[in-house]
């Protein structure tokens, strides 16, 4: 279960990067190795829920006759991933400002420690938050049809 949102996320790691990828594994440039933690889970979770309380306000709270129509439900799963891309953005991205990823993950250095190339952009970490969106999307699309068999009014959405 520790691998389990590592894995999803690493089927969009093409997006992002294998170097912001190896820092959300918790790799740690000190030891060379993987001791820090694993930001996957801490994301992941928190794309979950925040999926889930989307899917439960969109077929208990809107449940009425009004938003019952395959678009609203677009519509909801749509703010699902635009709320997430910012977790996910604001996740790596304050990381990476704040110089926190790790010399080794963020620079190519010659032998004099002068940096030659950049390998984590800022751009990675805006793409990290599009990978987030289509994950908390597809979370939000399988949640649909756990929770949405109590609604009243919204049962048969996103199939109507």
């Amino acid at each position: 279960m520790e691998n389990f949102f590592g894995s999803i996320y690493c089927w969009f790691e093409s997006l992002f990067g294998a170097n912001i990828a190896e820092y959300l594994w918790g790799y740690n440039c000190g030891t060379q190795d993987y001791t820090n933690p694993n930001v996957f889970n801490k994301i992941g979770l928190l794309v979950l829920l925040i999926s889930l309380v989307l899917s439960f306000v969109y077929y208990y709270v809107l449940n009425s006759a009004k938003w019952n129509r395959w678009w609203h439900w677009l519509i909801v799963m749509f703010v699902c991933g635009i709320v997430n891309f910012y977790v996910g953005v604001q996740s790596v991205l304050a990381d990476f400002l704040d110089g926190n990823i790790g010399d080794c993950l963020m620079y190519t250095r010659d032998e004099n420690s002068e940096i030659i190339s950049q390998l984590i952009n800022e751009s990675d970490c805006w793409m990290f938050g599009v990978a987030n969106m289509i994950v908390s999307m597809i979370f939000f699309f399988v949640l649909s049809f756990v929770i949405k068999w109590k609604s009243t009014n919204c049962k048969h959405t996103p199939f109507l």
